[in-house]
This record gives C-alpha cells, structure tokens and sequence, in this order.
C-alpha cells in the first residue's frame, strides 16, 4: 500500500484485499489518495510518486524473487519521505536499499511478537509434556501412561534480547509460572522478568536456564553469539530455541552440542542459511526440530502491520517520533 499528499476526490482502490479494505480504509484514510502496485511493481492506477510507503512482507517477497518487479518499485519511491516496513530485520540487502531512500524509515519490530511467542511455547510444552513420545504411542495403539512428564511452573526461562518478541515471551513465561531471565543492552524494568543480565554476563544466565530463547538480531556484536562455549554454560537438560537470526547461531557448534548431549534439544525456526542447506547435518538429527521460518505467521499478523502504519502515518503528519524508527 502506498500513499501520497491528497487530491480532491480520493477513491479507494478496489485491488487491495480484504485485510487491508477493514484497517486502511477508515477515518484516518479517507482522505488520502491511495496508491496500489501491479504485479510488475508499478502502479496501478494513478500517477506520480508517494511521498509515504507500506511494505508489506509480500512487497519484500517480490523484491527478493524477482529482479524487474524490485527494479520498477524502487523507481516507483524514490524520494519518498517516510517508509514503514512490516518486518523487524534490517540486515538484508534489501532492508538497507530501502533504508537509504527516505528521510524516515520505521521497522515492523514487535508486529510479529505474539505469532512467535506463540511458537515458542508450543515448542517448549513439546518438550515438558513429551508431545512426540504420545504421538509415536498413539502410533503404536499403546496406552502406557508417562510420568516422566513435567509442569513449567518454577522452570527458568532464559530470553536472549529482550526486544518486542523477547517481552511476549517473557510475558508468557510468568502466564505460566516460571522464573524469566533475559539479557539486554539498556536497563529495563518489566513485571515479568525476575532478573536482567547484561549481554556480557549471557554464559552466566545460561547456567540457570531450562529453556534458552534467541532473540537476537544481526549485529557485529551478535554474529555467533552462541557457539559451544554458551552451548556447555548451559544445561544438559535445557532446551535451545532460535528465533532471532540464524546468523547468531553457530550451526556446526550447537550440531556438537546436540550429539555429545551437552543440551537436550533445540527448536529452529531460523537458519544460516535459509533455506537450510539439504546436507546439514541437523536435520537428521532426532532432538532437533527445524520450521521453515514460518513462526511470525499468523491470521491478524497483516493487520497489526497495518496498525503500526497507522499509528506511524499519524505521528509523521504530526510531526512526531514515530515507533521503531532506524
């Protein structure tokens, strides 16, 4: 979705979907002439350039697979002033292309926090309730009770990178009844972290955690963040979940880590690279559990994009600072 300066007689487009005709169609848009891309990435009905821009993670998506339709939209929005991304990451290639165009860019971070928070846990209650056991019974026709089972109540949930997602988790956790640890660069107070480590002092939580949750982004500060040194701080009984960026990960450590048994299991929904090389050794393996990326995807997940533009598009006409501005 694009917009840009009004004209007498706006009418919406009736190209968008049905998503976005209930969140960006309303009072705080009617006014505005709305803007629409092709499949080629040119308009599709009207002229000129915007001077706000909405890209949606099917906008990326295109740009990334197809070079003419990325070549025709950055053309479209050059010398637009203010972009609003729908993702968090800002590494790629891509990411950066659009950075340099605006005077203001705003990223997705927090969009995506309660899809991924949601997978996190559906990963974590894998583990304590042994959900692949009673699947390989139900298999069987086997009713054999499981007392090995366990409760998360009093468990330390430890969160890599207390951003948007790292906070839903965190909330989650105390839902739950456990005790959260995370690590951030700037302090923070939250009712749902019992205590805040500094990235320096990451081995130091990890030694206390029974689930490890990676938030992480891309940083120099960040690239293989967890390597087997953060690997043996930890648990033999612990769980390692990755949802930040593959980069931060070692794969070739945490794949040693998991057969020497120095931490239990892992949950990967994030990779380097993506998609994950068909050779890597991790897939093979019995306690690791890869998804495709596909954890921030959710039913209301475009529409809460749509509200942070919202909220953003609100904030620059007023002049003020908008949210997650890079």
């Amino acid at each position: 979705m694009i917009r840009r300066p009004p004209r007498s007689t706006p009418k919406p487009s009736s190209a968008a979907s049905d998503v976005y005709k209930r969140q960006v169609f309303n009072e705080s848009l009617i006014k505005e002439d709305i803007l629409l891309l092709n499949r080629e990435g040119k308009l599709a009905k009207g002229e000129g350039h915007p001077e706000v821009v909405f890209v949606s993670y099917e906008i990326m998506f295109k740009m990334l697979r197809d070079p003419v339709y990325k070549n025709n939209f950055l053309e479209l929005i050059d010398g637009c002033k203010f972009i609003q991304a729908s993702w968090a990451g800002i590494e790629s290639e891509e990411a950066q292309e659009l950075i340099k165009i605006p005077d203001l860019f705003s990223h997705g971070g927090g969009v995506h926090a309660i899809t991924i928070g949601t997978y996190v846990f559906a990963q974590i209650l894998r583990k304590v309730k042994d959900i692949d056991a009673h699947i390989e019974l139900q298999k069987n026709k086997e009713w054999k009770q499981m007392t090995s089972v366990a409760e998360l109540t009093d468990m330390v949930l430890g969160v890599a990178g207390y951003g948007g997602i790292g906070q839903e988790v965190a909330r989650l956790g105390k839902a739950f009844r456990m005790e959260v640890l995370a690590t951030k660069r700037t302090p923070v107070s939250s009712d749902n972290l019992d205590r805040l480590y500094k990235p320096s002092d990451l081995n130091e939580m990890l030694s206390h955690c029974d689930f490890v949750v990676n938030c992480l982004p891309v940083t120099e500060d960040t690239l293989k963040a967890f390597s087997l040194e953060q690997f043996k701080a930890m648990k033999s009984s612990s769980m390692f979940i990755n949802v930040g960026r593959g980069e931060t990960v070692s794969e070739d450590d945490l794949y040693e880590a998991l057969i020497s048994k120095e931490i239990q299991c892992a949950a990967l929904d994030v990779t380097d690279p993506e998609p994950l090389d068909k050779n890597s050794p991790l897939w093979e393996l019995e306690n690791c559990f890869i998804t495709p990326h596909d954890s921030a995807w959710g039913p209301r997940a475009p529409e809460r994009a749509v509200e942070l533009f919202l909220l953003n598009l609100e904030r620059y006409k007023k002049g003020d600072k908008l949210q997650n501005l890079v």
